[in-house]
């Protein structure tokens, strides 16, 4: 099916729900139709063992009905599908309580964006294949990861008239290599295939491995810490989770009362942008079709901005960030400001410390004050005298977020953008050095 194709078919059935709603006494209405393809390769002991392939289409919308918000989601595209899907929103609207805040949909149409872009098997296979090989050259035993490609196709209208459509696509690889005991991650991700490191990542995956299988001893307490962009790609994401306005008002955010104030050292500026043709979940449109942006969540270290819907907007006195969400505003893609060293050079500096390339299970105790706990996986290495001198095993972060922010005292050069199962929120993030990090042991390490 060809894009313009679809893009009728999106507007079609859009516009049928648009005005389905408006004639069962909706007074307003928000229709976002989508088609998203995509493929799903995994592949372990050096192996392709599954692919799978996906092409959804569905709709999900918005309808007010006087102080009462009804939301629906409709996959059956059926003429009889979408009049009960219909049905069914309408009968539950009285059963909703009142909304504290009913804002007017916005009118703005959005030129079109389009991709390009294709999902091509064979390049993803060639893709994979040459991740294996360099990761067996850096010393890799066998290897193991997952390819997500995904071509998504975004339509938005309104009762106002808003209209937009937006095209992208987004490819990402995580492989994690095996040298005896040892492990190690690498990945990589873009908006374009020819933009991918694969060679890259499997040579850090495969070298991060080999350098795993020298253990040595170590004790629980304070370190310095160097976090990859990969473990700090995972924190940044849960700076972003807490910079939504809707986590400020449920009392679930360590950024809450925090506006104006000093989090983080001067070096440091944090983004949301869903604006930036390179970032993996950008578009031109937000749920409520409000064209998105770039915010600075943080400028210069201090706070200086929740993320908003029109919503949450009009309680805090404040207008739209671009980041609807109709429950809860969420941010884009997320990115911290560059620095001036190189991670080399940062590890050359350390006196003795630990480097972290990757972390699992990131578990808050506590969401309000942000303490919280991360299990160090594939590769965490002592640092002395600016050597590394080998792997620990068992590491377990367990500190506080604003501790962790407010400790950073270096940040590297380079950059990277990081998603993977961990790290859902697209970022583009360097390496920084955090002093005074708590260490523990892992339960049965």
């Amino acid at each position: 099916m060809g894009w313009f194709t679809i893009k009728e078919k999106l507007f079609e059935i859009g516009d049928r729900v648009r005005k389905g709603f408006l004639s069962m006494g909706a007074d307003q209405a928000i229709v976002i139709p989508s088609h998203i393809e995509r493929l799903m390769v995994r592949f372990s002991n050096n192996k392709t063992t599954v692919v799978q392939n996906w092409s959804l289409m569905g709709i999900d919308a918005l309808a007010v009905f006087g102080k009462k918000k009804v939301i629906t989601r409709m996959e059956d595209l059926s003429e009889g599908g979408i009049e009960r899907g219909l049905e069914r929103a309408v009968k539950c609207a009285p059963m909703v309580s009142d909304s504290e805040t009913i804002t007017d949909v916005e009118a703005t149409k959005f030129p079109d964006r389009r991709s390009d872009q294709a999902i091509d098997p064979e390049r993803i296979n060639d893709c994979i294949s040459n991740c294996i090989d360099a990761a067996m050259k850096e010393g890799g035993e066998r290897s193991a990861g997952i390819f997500n490609a995904e071509a998504r196709k975004v339509a938005i209208l309104t009762s106002s008239g808003g209209e937009g459509y937006d095209e992208r696509s987004s490819f990402e690889l995580n492989v994690r290599s095996f040298a005896g005991e040892g492990s190690g991650q690498g990945l990589t991700c873009a908006t374009e295939m020819r933009a991918l490191d694969a060679d890259g990542a499997g040579r850090r995956a495969g070298m991060i491995a080999r350098m795993s299988r020298e253990r040595v001893q170590w004790s629980e307490g304070s370190y310095e810490v160097l976090l990859g962009p990969i473990i700090f790609a995972n924190l940044i994401e849960r700076v972003g989770d807490a910079s939504s306005a809707f986590s400020v008002e449920a009392g679930v955010s360590f950024l809450s009362g925090k506006m104006g104030e000093k989090v983080a050292p001067e070096m440091v500026t944090i983004e949301d942008d869903g604006s930036d043709p390179n970032g993996l979940n950008s578009r031109t449109f937000d749920d409520e079709c409000v064209p998105v942006r770039k915010t600075a969540i943080v400028a210069e270290g201090r706070m200086s901005a929740y993320l908003h819907n029109k919503s949450t907007a009009k309680r805090f006195g404040t207008i739209s960030t671009g980041n609807a969400g109709w429950v809860a505003p969420s941010p884009w893609n997320l990115k911290v400001s560059a620095g001036d060293i190189s991670m080399d050079e940062m590890i050359s500096e350390m006196r003795r410390g630990v480097y972290v390339v990757s972390n699992w299970y990131t578990r808050f105790q506590n969401y309000a004050t942000g303490d919280f706990s991360t299990i160090c996986r594939d590769g965490t290495f002592l640092v002395e005298g600016g050597e590394v001198k080998g792997a620990l095993r068992g590491v377990r972060i367990s500190d506080n977020m604003l501790r962790i922010l407010g400790s950073i005292r270096q940040v590297s050069s380079d950059r990277n953008w990081v998603r993977w199962w961990e790290v859902r929120t697209p970022a583009l993030v360097p390496a920084v050095l955090a002093s005074g990090v708590m260490l523990t042991k892992a339960q049965g390490s």
